[in-house]
């Protein structure tokens, strides 16, 4: 009905209707998720419309990643680490962050963690810490340089999808920086795994620490599930 209404509508004001529904679309979305049970992870359509009302497009995850960091999220109990801010952001606040968990987002760029950080105060979202690290020379690569005086000791689940795929070493990083806050048995999510430097980063994972990695090939692209 909505896209009907907008066909219909004079050009010039295309837009300006667009971008309401969108706001409103993820207004709702947001209210319907913050209302579910603890544990219960959001339909496919729900974040699909998060999805859509979020924007950003060309950067936002696809809907089959969103899906299993809400089914992560929602069955996680301890701290959790996200490289890279964004929609999983939201998302990992929804049911995570909302219910106790606490949650450390990285991230590099000053002003797209302030737009983050107004959403989740918009929406008053709580447990959510996202921490400005700019990318650091390491060497052999580079990564975040994050605040790792506030981390909790320990991360029950990681969500990788950063630093920037044309970042020298790309997601490489995560495993030599930030080795002593994993343990056994934590799951990294890690995003775009069919890329080639991101098979690459898997590839030195299982030489170097010996993860165990499962390759999920969804419609929408490959995620890798890895235990530490």
């Amino acid at each position: 009905m909505i896209q009907l209404l907008i066909r219909l509508s004079p050009p010039r004001y295309r837009k300006t209707i667009r971008t309401f529904w969108l706001q409103y679309l993820f207004d709702r979305t947001v209210k319907e998720i913050a209302q579910l049970p603890v544990g219960q992870i959001p339909t496919r359509k729900m974040l699909e419309n998060l999805q859509l009302g979020w924007g950003n497009d060309g950067f936002v995850a696809n809907l089959d990643y969103l899906e299993e960091v809400a089914k992560q999220a929602a069955q996680t109990s301890d701290p959790i680490l996200e490289c890279g801010s964004g929609l999983t952001t939201i998302i990992l606040g929804l049911l995570a962050g909302r219910h106790g968990v606490e949650v450390y987002s990285l991230e590099h760029l000053p002003s797209w963690r302030s737009h983050v950080l107004n959403v989740l105060q918009k929406y008053r979202i709580p447990g959510v810490n996202v921490c400005l690290s700019p990318l650091r020379d390491y060497g052999d690569f580079f990564w975040y340089d994050p605040p790792l005086s506030i981390l909790p000791q320990q991360f029950q689940l990681i969500i990788c999808d950063g630093p920037p795929g044309k970042t020298p070493g790309g997601r490489y990083g995560l495993l030599p920086v930030m080795k002593q806050y994993i343990s056994n048995g934590n799951t990294i999510l890690l995003d775009d795994a069919n890329r080639p430097g991101e098979i690459e980063t898997l590839d030195k994972w299982i030489k170097e620490a010996k993860v165990k990695v499962k390759k999920q090939e969804m419609s929408q692209g490959t995620y890798a599930l890895v235990t530490y």
